[in-house]
């Protein structure tokens, strides 16, 4: 995790949806809507040693990401989401510790800085 990165950047967002405010903010709310779910998941997920659903709901999450302007959590998530089946228990753990902590961060925003 970079401590430099912001929780939330409004111009990245607005490149990855074509300058289209509306949007950018639509999908925020969904997203930030959906969080709390996708973190209950992996910690079900993680608990049952169920790597297969356990990449696919942390895929999900860095599918939403490409869409909007988070870069502190998809700097954690995408990194877990390629290396998932070869990173050791205590690393992936380590790694899902932070993810929590960034969509806690996110989940503390109302609107892009």
């Amino acid at each position: 995790m970079s401590d430099t990165l912001a929780v939330l950047d409004k111009t990245m967002a607005l490149k990855a949806v074509s300058g289209n405010e509306k949007l950018a903010d639509d999908l925020l709310a969904m997203f930030i809507k959906e969080l709390p779910a996708y973190k209950l998941l992996i910690e079900q997920e993680f608990s049952n040693d169920n790597k297969d659903e356990l990449r696919n709901v942390i895929h999900k999450i860095h599918g939403g990401l490409r869409y909007l302007g988070a870069p502190a959590l998809l700097d954690i998530i995408a990194p877990t989401d390629h290396d998932i089946f070869n990173l050791p228990d205590a690393q992936l753990k380590h790694n899902i510790d932070i993810i929590f902590k960034e969509i806690d961060r996110v989940l503390s925003q109302e609107k892009y800085l």
